[in-house]
């Protein structure tokens, strides 16, 4: 369910009685209409206050290596993929369209979501409005769905599809976590291949490593996938998630 803000001076309306007797916005309404714009663009209520201020560069320790990380740093290899995400955005928020995009591969719970969410919010903040975040299994079950179900889902699940593929900024958040049968390439060559040819910017994140996605895309969807997307690798020596749970 989509989070909804509750003002105790407008009542939730978003304006209020002026003096004059004329209607005026609320002190909340900048608020109500930011969380309006994560949820049109999808981003769901955990991931809203994900932000580039408060991805702590402290979880990645700056005295070990990764076996995956090139001789460098979790630190290093965090402060990386932090600044290529960070720049991609300012560069879009510009009014430019970035080079290519970032691709934020590690392994699970490193932070990956949350900068990919930190992106959106940072544009949304900038009121830029026209990008999406999905995530990849949700996205293609929904496609899915609509295979042998009545024409307004059909329709619905086009209008998807072509956002999917149109938006100016994309988030396509664990890509690899379904599967990858040639339907689901299919969709995702088409995608891909529009949004390379177009220009448009995109963030994919993934558990998946170089050669685990190439082995499921396939070398021309890989192609496509590495033309438009930086590789940024971004590793955790435990899992962020269960770090902030009772889990410890």
């Amino acid at each position: 369910m989509k989070k909804e803000l509750n003002c105790p001076i407008c009542g939730g309306s978003g304006y209020v009685l002026l003096a004059d007797g004329s209607a005026g916005a609320c002190r909340c309404y900048k608020e109500r209409s930011l969380l309006a714009a994560k949820n049109a663009a999808g981003l769901p209520t955990a991931l809203q206050q994900m932000t580039f201020g408060n991805f702590n560069l402290a979880n990645y320790p700056g005295n070990a290596k990764p076996a995956a990380g090139s001789g460098k740093s979790y630190l290093e290899l965090a402060r990386e993929a932090f600044a290529k995400t960070k720049a991609c955005c300012k560069q879009f928020c510009a009014g430019k369209r970035p080079q290519r995009g970032v691709l934020l591969q590690g392994n699970v719970g490193s932070g990956k979501t949350h900068l990919a969410a930190a992106a959106v919010n940072y544009l949304l903040e900038r009121e830029r409005r026209n990008l999406l975040f999905t995530g990849a299994t949700d996205f293609f079950e929904e496609l899915k769905s609509s295979f042998d179900a009545d024409e307004e889902s059909k329709s619905k699940a086009w209008r998807l599809q072509q956002k999917v593929k149109k938006v100016p900024f994309l988030v396509i958040d664990d890509l690899g976590s379904h599967n990858f049968s040639d339907w689901a390439r299919s969709v995702l060559f088409t995608i891909l291949n529009y949004r390379l040819n177009e220009m448009q910017t995109t963030i994919i994140t993934t558990n998946l490593n170089s050669e685990q996605l190439r082995e499921n895309l396939g070398n021309r969807l890989m192609s496509r996938l590495v033309a438009q997307c930086q590789p940024c690798l971004l590793l955790a020596n435990n899992d962020l998630r269960l770090q902030r749970s009772d889990y410890r």
